[in-house]
């Protein structure tokens, strides 16, 4: 997958595409097949960088670029599902400073919902697009949303031992965990990643997957589901070892 990369090395999320470009990424046929088939309901996807961080990425620019549609109310929800978080942080070893993480995440939600009031849905797209350019600020609020798994896998570790064998030990174990597979940057996602922070955050996810698997139908996982409908539903495109951003047709 070609990726934009800047002058200083940096890669960027991009441009919006149509769906119809998708099969052509695929050599193997059933990967393909199934990509053809997701033109039914899907119509563009969005390629994001392929780092460790490609699911932190496209999860949190989906829910962000779907804040213009619905009101201030949702900012204000999900600002008030992370405050648990700071005690939380404050019962473990896990290193990085949260005020610092948790300030720049805030204030960039709240940037957002600046911009939403100023401009159109165009508009306000189109600086959240430019605004995923600045690496340096992006960077931030990733960090913050590893440190927000992290802390969550750590305090509900018998929620999560189905899904890791070596949390078998505790917290001890759960802590050594987040240090080796979930706060460095360059590790990739995994479905406990996934799990762990929409239960945090409490906002809706779907992945769409494409395999090599025989089975015909498309797997479509549904990660978290909200009660309440107004809260924006992240969907995401996943091939093997990496997730993109795919929307519905309107």
């Amino acid at each position: 997958m070609v990726l934009q990369t800047s002058q200083n090395g940096c890669r960027k999320i991009l441009q919006k595409e149509p769906l119809s470009s998708l099969p052509h990424e695929f050599e193997n046929e059933i990967m393909k097949d199934k990509a053809k088939k997701l033109l039914a309901n899907y119509s563009e996807y969005r390629k994001v960088p392929g780092d460790g961080s490609c699911f932190y990425r496209s999860f949190i620019y989906s829910y962000l670029e779907q804040l213009v549609k619905v009101s201030h109310e949702e900012e204000l929800r999900l600002l008030g599902a992370l405050e648990p978080m700071w005690e939380k942080f404050q019962r473990l070893h896990l290193p990085g400073s949260y005020s610092d993480l948790h300030d720049a995440f805030v204030g960039f939600i709240l940037e957002c919902m600046e911009q939403k009031q100023k401009l159109s849905v165009r508009g306000y797209q189109e600086w959240l697009f430019q605004e995923s350019q600045n690496e340096q600020k992006f960077a931030n609020i990733l960090l913050y949303l590893r440190l927000v798994t992290a802390i969550e896998i750590c305090t509900e570790v018998e929620t999560f031992k189905s899904y890791i064998t070596e949390l078998g030990q505790g917290m001890p174990d759960a802590i050594g965990y987040c240090l080796e597979e979930v706060l460095p940057v360059e590790e990739d996602a995994q479905q406990v990643n996934l799990t762990a922070l929409t239960n945090v955050l409490q906002v809706p996810l779907r992945v769409v997957n494409i395999d090599v698997s025989p089975i015909e139908e498309l797997n479509i996982h549904i990660i978290y589901e909200s009660p309440d409908s107004s809260v924006p539903t992240v969907t995401l495109l996943y091939r093997p070892g990496h997730y993109d951003i795919i929307y519905e047709k309107s």
